[in-house]
């Protein structure tokens, strides 16, 4: 007999008082496994709901941009954010890391607006989301990596109206084409125009004066530079111009220095590298920052390659040294760390 049919059996039997003590108590029984079948049946449709919502949740919180944004649930940043063609991927993944910190949403947007506004502008904004995520690993505060990103965001504004004429001269168009390689004129202008503003927003930050780094790339135009350089380079130069430590006192100097650098074949890294190894050298000779660098944009180096040039500085082998002093002995592989390490805050200045 089936369930339906016991029980209607118990029920009669029960009107009919023709159940014995036994009877009774397996109908008993039988109801009650009936009632906890039924509570199995109904937790595990309470289960099945619970789960599809949760996949439902997860389904959302978890998809990409774009699929958040039909969804309905993104919010206005986010959505210029993705208009702008910021990756969403990386966007989205520093707005959980925001999260995950427990910034408000007013918070979060502040903290992305200066990319979202970069981007609106055709503007860099790599190095920005960088900081930010640099600021979340050092458990910056929010207020403390807003402050920074803005800084970052406004110079980063001001360093288009020292790249953007600049890119415009014949000359510069020339460069790039002969520099492009495999890319097409378009994507070489663009790659370069982002590593001139990254490198001059760099210095700007740094307090660099505007009319300073455009002397340098006017000193740039004016020398060989423009046949035998690379964007890079000049980019790198762009950079060191604001670490150089007689830049405050002597800009021209510093340009002349970084523009002979260039001329001399150094690499992008040696040209990084520069202002620290200017550092040591005057740490070791103790000669005045200005003699050391005043070498007439290198030419009694003209015929030693650049390396060799850097490990003069990294030495303090400077012609001209002070009553009995001698080129420390300092290994190759040590030269950076003790140019770190052990110089005085005092000894970079002139």
């Amino acid at each position: 007999m089936s369930r339906g049919g016991n029980a209607k059996g118990c029920a009669m039997e029960a009107d009919g008082e023709s159940i014995s003590g036994g009877n009774a108590k397996g109908c008993a029984m039988e109801a009650d496994g009936e009632s906890i079948r039924g509570t199995i049946k109904g937790i595990e449709e309470g289960m099945v709901k619970t789960t599809l919502a949760l996949t439902v949740v997860l389904a959302v919180f978890l998809a990409p941009l774009e699929v958040r944004a039909m969804a309905g649930i993104d919010d206005p940043v986010m959505k210029r954010a993705m208009d702008a063609g910021v990756d969403a991927e990386r966007i989205e993944r520093l707005a959980n890391r925001l999260q995950s910190r427990g910034m408000t949403p007013h918070q979060l947007e502040q903290i992305l607006l200066p990319v979202v506004s970069l981007a609106e502008r055709d503007l860099p904004y790599d190095l920005v989301m960088q900081k930010a995520a640099e600021g979340l690993a050092k458990q910056v505060s929010a207020s403390g990596i807003l402050l920074v990103l803005d800084h970052m965001h406004g110079s980063m504004v001001r360093s288009v109206a020292i790249v953007d004429p600049w890119m415009a001269r014949p000359e510069v168009q020339h460069l790039i084409e002969a520099e492009k390689g495999a890319a097409t004129t378009a994507e070489a202008t663009r790659l370069y125009r982002g590593m001139l503003l990254e490198s001059v927003s760099h210095s700007l930050q740094n307090n660099a004066d505007e009319d300073v780094l455009r002397e340098f790339l006017e000193e740039v135009v004016s020398s060989k530079i423009m046949t035998k350089g690379s964007p890079a380079s000049i980019a790198a130069g762009l950079q060191a111009l604001s670490e150089m430590p007689m830049t405050q006192e002597n800009p021209g100097l510093s340009i002349r220095l970084l523009v002979g650098a260039i001329n001399a074949g150094f690499t992008v890294s040696e040209i990084r590298e520069l202002p620290h190894a200017l550092r040591s050298a005057h740490f070791h000779s103790r000669l005045p920052m200005e003699r050391i660098a005043g070498s007439k944009d290198m030419q009694p180096y003209e015929n030693i390659p650049a390396v060799q040039i850097m490990e003069y500085l990294l030495r303090g082998n400077i012609g001209g040294g002070p009553a009995g002093f001698q080129t420390p002995d300092v290994p190759r592989d040590r030269e950076s760390d003790r140019g770190r390490d052990r110089m005085p805050p005092t000894a970079i200045l002139p």
